[in-house]
């Protein structure tokens, strides 16, 4: 399971596009435990499963198996605040790379970058953020990198760009037609690794829209933000593993405090300064373990109650229901 919680502005992203197609919020956000008002808060943070469920939810509920690729056009860089002006002003695309690479996790997307360079290339390997069981989930990730990247870099040289090719470690999904299209390069299925290169000579193009003295404002933003978030992460992650730890005989938040080694007043306090709560965490715990007890063992649904801090398996019942949209012989048949 994945621990403490990540950014939201790739996840909200993505539901403002999928809401562009006529899908309702409640479809999209259908399994995940999120109100709207989780739309609306510009501080908001999301676990990663809950960000996979909504991809799987927007893949299902558009039918689009392509999805990745057909929307990650759309997407501009400041819809990534601070982060994406830090790009944008950055004076060239080998430093917006740098900049883009330095504060990635302020996106809270689904992979994470890494590159290397040669005498012709810049190399780009394309690695999972966090677990992902489901394969479509990760076709998507990288189909949506793949389009991301290439219309920002020309976006930002105000030139065409091209890869000088693309290998990916899944099969052809069934649309690499469109790959060879939307990115006139050589694509190569079943490989060894998610990788793509660029050549070299982009590296040093400078980008139109630079402006040096307001990439580094905005990469001051940058590191205060990214400060936060860790520190946001580093509080719920401790909290997460108390829970866990006590599980099967909730713990109270004043239980939680002192092993914390605060009083209850300023961990309250600590945790609205992060627009959360400790029932809230404490839901997500509840609802993310029960998922993977369902999903990973053969417990039975009492001792699955049990074990999440349910007296009694109907209520647990109801509660699961609520929070995948399923009743648990659907969710374990889904799996």
């Amino acid at each position: 399971m994945a621990k403490g919680r990540i950014s939201s502005d790739s996840a909200k992203w993505l539901v403002r596009q999928v809401l562009s197609m006529d899908v309702p919020l409640d479809r999209i956000l259908r399994g995940t435990g999120l109100s709207r008002t989780w739309l609306r808060d510009e501080h908001a943070l999301i676990t990663p499963e809950q960000y996979l469920t909504i991809v799987g939810n927007a893949l299902d509920e558009t039918h689009d198996p392509a999805l990745g690729l057909n929307i990650g056009p759309l997407q501009y860089l400041g819809d990534l605040g601070f982060l994406g002006y830090a790009i944008i002003s950055s004076p060239s695309l080998r430093e917006a790379s740098q900049t883009a690479l330095q504060f990635w996790e302020l996106n809270g997307s689904l992979v994470t970058l890494s590159y290397r360079e040669d005498d012709e290339h810049s190399i780009w390997d394309i690695s999972p953020a966090f677990p992902m069981k489901d394969l479509r989930l990760w076709i998507y990730a990288v189909e949506e990198l793949l389009t991301t990247f290439s219309t920002t870099a020309g976006f930002l040289s105000n030139r065409a760009f091209r890869y000088a090719d693309i290998t990916l470690s899944y099969p052809d999904p069934g649309h690499g037609r469109l790959y060879r299209e939307l990115f006139s390069c050589p694509v190569f299925f079943g490989r060894e690794a998610d990788r793509f290169r660029v050549a070299a000579k982009y590296s040093d193009m400078p980008t139109f829209t630079g402006h040096p003295r307001m990439a580094h404002i905005c990469q001051q933003q940058c590191q205060e933000l990214q400060a936060r978030l860790r520190d946001d992460d580093d509080l719920t992650a401790s909290i997460r593993e108390i829970i866990i730890a006590s599980m099967g005989q909730i713990p109270h938040l004043p239980d939680v405090a002192k092993k914390l080694a605060m009083s209850s007043r300023t961990l309250r306090r600590r945790l609205q300064e992060r627009n959360t709560t400790y029932q809230r965490i404490l839901d997500e715990v509840r609802q993310e373990l029960a998922k993977e007890y369902v999903a990973g063992t053969n417990l039975s649904v009492d001792q699955i109650a049990g074990r999440v801090g349910f007296s009694e398996a109907a209520t647990f019942r109801k509660a699961f229901k609520k929070w995948t949209g399923m009743n648990i012989g659907e969710f374990k048949r889904r799996e």
